[in-house]
């Protein structure tokens, strides 16, 4: 009697069990986990306090870093910083710092990213500020994020939606409402 019943109503048990997938598959996505500022458990991180780190090419100084607090995942080898100083250096010799209140450092992807808000100034003056994230190429030694604002030493405004420069600030590439103003000396 009960399989004869299922058969009669095969129909209405076909679009019940679609109307209950659907609301799990609606309740998935309007509950999203959620994420953590820092991808992995603090406990599981090894902590250095009032630390450096330093990358030489070739025996010259191309890079140092130093934090408040530096952290190492063991398992992914990504590094974090809490208020870190970054030094950059180029082939010319200008020396740009670099600061920001928290950033990651893989040494895999060779990437240093640097989270907002961001400020760098070269010897020479030059400054640079974004509210984005900016990211350091370890291999292409090149310094690129979204909306910035940048002044030059000989009085020359950059602002852009997003940007491209190397370590000196002085070869850059802007992207997006680019504006250029040129000040007076």
């Amino acid at each position: 009697m009960i399989l004869e019943h299922l058969k009669n109503n095969k129909k209405t048990l076909i679009i019940s069990a679609a109307v209950i997938a659907f609301a799990v598959l609606l309740y998935i996505a309007m509950n999203p986990e959620k994420t953590d500022d820092m991808p992995v458990s603090p406990d599981k991180l090894v902590q250095f306090d009032g630390s450096e780190l330093e990358e030489k090419k070739d025996g010259k100084l191309v890079w140092k870093l130093t934090a408040d607090k530096i952290m190492l995942d063991p398992d992914t080898q990504i590094i974090y910083f809490d208020n870190p100083k970054a030094l950059v250096y180029d082939d010319d010799g200008t020396e740009t710092t670099i600061t920001s209140p928290k950033g990651t450092l893989d040494r895999t992807k060779k990437l240093i990213q640097i989270q907002p808000q961001v400020h760098a100034v070269t010897d020479k003056g030059d400054t640079l500020q974004t509210d984005g994230t900016v990211y350091y190429n370890m291999d292409t030694r090149m310094i690129k994020g979204g909306k910035v604002i940048m002044q030059r030493h000989d009085n020359t405004g950059l602002e852009a939606d997003s940007f491209e420069t190397n370590s000196s600030l002085d070869k850059v590439v802007l992207t997006g409402h680019a504006k250029v103003t040129k000040g007076e000396e």
